[in-house]
């Protein structure tokens, strides 16, 4: 039996049901003034199983010559009066329905409503597939919403981490963190469409230490790599394109590969992004011309609207292809098993360390801060190197333009605590 929640606005939802009914109940006719008792009825609850115990409707009743409808919802009531008993009937069951709709909506039809209007909003219908994919196996489909109360949450989250994959190996403590927000998500919008009182996993915290960044690639490794995804590449393979395509522009998988011809533009030099994941991935990117060479023979002789990657009359390619490829890659040359996601990693680190800024590289990846890149793609050490380079550049600069006291003294303020810039003040008062 589902738990007991509140139905939203009883009392308002009464009402509507109430005036719904009004013409019919000024024609109708007290042709059953007659009887003490109603068939089958009599002073008992109409209760519908699939309904909660706590939102219910009674009757109808006699009440002097017309007919009563009551509707609880815990300690709510609220009393109605139709002119006759066909009438009461028709609006106990427009009020059932009415409950209904509110409480016994399966995880199912929810489910489908929610992803409907996640891509309504703005999101791709290929992140929408992704959270479907996620939430399906582990809802209660044929449930109704308020089946789930905190202490089955718990309990579900918890299984969750215990789950292991396919190969055998645990869920990664990422996974069942995104499934834990995506699922917070999911019910934040059941309550704001009054399908449920409460989220059963509001309270509910994710277990283990989420893995920082992926496994990147080192300078020469990636050069390798590069060096025969080039070749193949030339061929117009459109994989291995991909990959060339994520290590020098910084796309995400798909970004790479849902391209149109015209979003190569100014001879090659430019490739547009006009939409992705967020809306900061909407940007213009400068193409090496390393990779504008690749790009124009993938692009020649074909359509404006049709797939840059891959020969003329090639089917957009899904994130499959490229897997597939950096996998083979990664085997042929011997090196270290990378995934697509990492190589937007390796951007970050690469460019990091040519001296690029934090805002350049976050702005290149499709990122709103510089905060995500930090924290999940850029190498630490490339992060660290870039305060290490403002502080360098401050001193050396002395003997030239005279050091910026103000920033540098900023600067020392953000990095150092409280104790250390004591200790700081010593030792300058000292010398």
């Amino acid at each position: 039996m589902p738990s007991r929640q509140s139905v939203p606005h009883l009392a308002a939802l009464a009402e509507s049901v109430r005036k719904s009914h009004r013409k019919r109940r000024l024609r109708a006719k007290s042709h059953v003034s007659e009887m003490t008792t109603v068939p089958g009825d009599a002073a008992t609850c109409e209760h519908d199983q699939t309904m909660q115990k706590s939102a219910r409707v009674l009757g109808p009743y006699r009440n002097g010559d017309k007919w009563r409808i009551v509707m609880l919802d815990g300690d709510t009531r609220k009393a109605l009066v139709a002119d006759s008993y066909e009438t009461a009937l028709a609006l106990r069951d427009d009020l059932k329905g009415v409950i209904k709709k509110h409480i016994a909506r399966s995880f199912e039809e929810s489910l489908e409503e929610y992803l409907k209007n996640l891509v309504d909003r703005g999101v791709s219908q290929d992140t929408a597939d992704k959270v479907r994919r996620m939430l399906r196996p582990f809802l209660p489909l044929d449930e109704p919403l308020t089946a789930i109360d905190a202490e089955r949450a718990a309990q579900m989250y918890l299984d969750e981490t215990k789950r292991t994959k396919s190969n055998g190996e645990p869920i990664a403590n990422d996974s069942h963190h995104l499934l834990l927000r995506r699922i917070k998500h999911f019910y934040k919008w059941a309550i704001s469409r009054r399908y449920v009182a409460q989220n059963p996993f509001a309270e509910v915290s994710p277990i283990g230490r989420p893995k920082r960044g992926k496994q990147q690639l080192r300078i020469d490794e990636a050069r390798k790599l590069v060096a025969v995804a080039m070749e193949r590449a030339k061929t117009l393979d459109a994989g291995s394109t991909a990959i060339l395509m994520q290590i020098f522009l910084g796309l995400r998988p798909t970004e790479s590969l849902v391209r149109v011809v015209r979003d190569l533009d100014d001879e090659g030099h430019i490739l547009w992004v006009p939409f992705g994941k967020t809306n900061n991935a909407k940007r213009r990117l400068q193409i090496p011309d390393a990779l504008r060479e690749v790009l124009l023979l993938h692009a020649k002789d074909k359509p404006a609207d049709a797939p840059l990657l891959g020969p003329p009359g090639d089917r957009m390619h899904t994130r499959d292809i490229i897997c597939y490829r950096l996998k083979l890659l990664c085997q042929q040359l011997g090196l270290p098993k990378v995934c697509p996601h990492s190589l937007r990693g390796l951007n970050a680190t690469l460019a990091l360390d040519a001296g690029a800024t934090a805002q350049h590289v976050a702005a290149a990846l499709g990122h709103a801060s510089f905060t995500t890149t930090a924290r999940h793609y850029a190498d630490a050490s490339s992060v660290a190197n870039i305060g290490l380079r403002r502080v360098a550049d401050l001193l050396g600069s002395r003997g030239e333009h005279g050091a910026d006291l103000l920033q540098l003294a900023s600067l020392l303020r953000s990095n150092l605590s409280d104790g250390e810039l004591q200790r700081l003040r010593e030792i300058l008062t000292a010398s």
